[in-house]
């Protein structure tokens, strides 16, 4: 009887390890997630225009709006405007999106862990935030690329009635709200007034000779921003008014860049001049001035924010100054030539950045890459934040040798 009873218990035991090892099997056999890679485009939005819904997105491949992750462990399920697809889009505008992924087999594969810029990257365009639900579901929040666009012409140009030169036009629906303004006598142009924020403008005080005259306005950029992803309008013409010799101005009222007989920094509203003391101004040209250097127009004016030059590409303050070395814009990192021998000193870097003996990479855009990254073919990570190459170290189990390459 106990031999027998022992019989059943090593019996018992050796069903209830048999009926173990397929559990503990499937267990391990589950496949971590590591990292996700998101497709992401939009077709040409305009300023003005809506969002198309989120049905015309394909999730499978890339043809004019799609969201698609080209993975066969996990899938895009469903995606949701964060931005409101009724509201009509702005120059410089970032729509923002929340994506659903889900594991192809939630037997085989499954999400764990934390997922941020640094194992989510969204090809076309910028990575926001993450979270799961469970091991199965991953949600993306990201944004598309900024939309770009002309701005439309100001419209009704004309004369105001009363009196002489008071120009006016009327704001088009989609605009900055900004205007370059010239005033002609004939073809000589006169005056001109740039990013004015205003939809009229007195001219009389510049109309100090008799003749015909006219003006044209356009919509032009007004912040950083606008600067970077909207271009100028067509002009819009006004029609003619003719200034006899008994009604020209006798020039009060002009602005004080006209007027005045101050020399060096001169402020005309809120834009700044240089003056030599021979009336002259700097103009269309570059200045080193107690040492920092600035730029200016065509028209004088002190130039600010992102400005080409020739095939270069610079920034400077709301002082004026150029900037050099690293500095920050919109939440994005980039770098600009600190050295006077070597490159073009204030030039902004694109490609790789040797810093500090750490090597940094720059998109074409000259933003600081951080995260996963693919470039030339090779795969790199970037320390998020602080923007460094790895090398020679493991991130989340891969390991990146002494050229900082992820080797399968």
């Amino acid at each position: 009887m106990k031999r027998l009873k022992r019989l059943v218990t090593i019996v018992s035991a050796l069903g209830v390890l048999t009926a173990s090892i397929p559990i503990d099997t499937m267990a391990a056999s589950v496949k971590t997630i590591s990292s996700v890679t998101i497709n992401v485009g939009l077709e040409d939005i305009t300023m003005g225009d809506t969002l198309p819904s989120e049905a015309s997105f394909s999730t499978t491949s890339g043809s004019e709006n799609y969201v698609y992750s080209n993975n066969n462990r996990y899938e895009v399920t469903d995606l949701n405007w964060i931005t409101s697809d009724n509201k009509e889009m702005k120059i410089g505008y970032e729509p923002k999106m929340k994506v659903t992924l889900h594991a192809t087999d939630s037997d085989e594969y499954a999400f764990k862990g934390g997922y941020q810029s640094s194992n989510v990257s969204v090809k076309g365009g910028t990575y926001v935030s993450s979270n799961r639900s469970g091991t199965d579901t991953l949600y993306v929040t990201l944004k598309f690329k900024p939309i770009k666009g002309t701005y439309e012409s100001p419209e009704d140009a004309d004369w105001r009635d009363s009196g002489f030169g008071n120009a006016r036009w009327s704001e088009p629906d989609s605009g900055s709200g900004a205007y370059d303004v010239y005033l002609y006598r004939g073809s000589s142009i006169i005056k001109k007034v740039e990013k004015l924020k205003a939809t009229s403008y007195n001219f009389y005080p510049y109309m100090t000779k008799a003749g015909t005259y006219s003006f044209k306005v356009r919509t032009v950029p007004y912040s950083d921003t606008e600067d970077k992803y909207g271009k100028n309008s067509d002009w819009t013409e006004s029609g003619e008014v003719y200034v006899p010799k008994e009604k020209v101005s006798d020039g009060r009222g002009q602005d004080s860049i006209v007027s005045s007989g101050e020399v060096g920094w001169i402020k005309n509203g809120n834009t700044w001049y240089y003056r030599y003391p021979d009336g002259t101004y700097l103009k269309n040209n570059w200045s080193k001035i107690n040492d920092i250097w600035y730029l200016f127009d065509s028209n004088g004016m002190m130039l600010t924010g992102w400005q080409k030059k020739g095939d270069q590409t610079y920034y400077f303050n709301s002082d004026g100054a150029m900037l050099r070395g690293w500095f920050k814009s919109d939440n994005k990192w980039y770098y600009l030539n600190p050295s006077t021998t070597n490159g073009i000193e204030g030039a902004l870097i694109t490609g790789w950045i040797s810093y500090n003996n750490k090597w940094y990479y720059a998109d074409s855009q000259g933003v600081m890459q951080e995260g996963w990254k693919q470039i030339d073919g090779n795969w790199f990570y970037f320390y998020p934040g602080e923007g460094s190459k790895a090398v020679n170290t493991t991130i989340s189990g891969f390991a990146v040798d002494g050229e900082g390459i992820w080797r399968k």
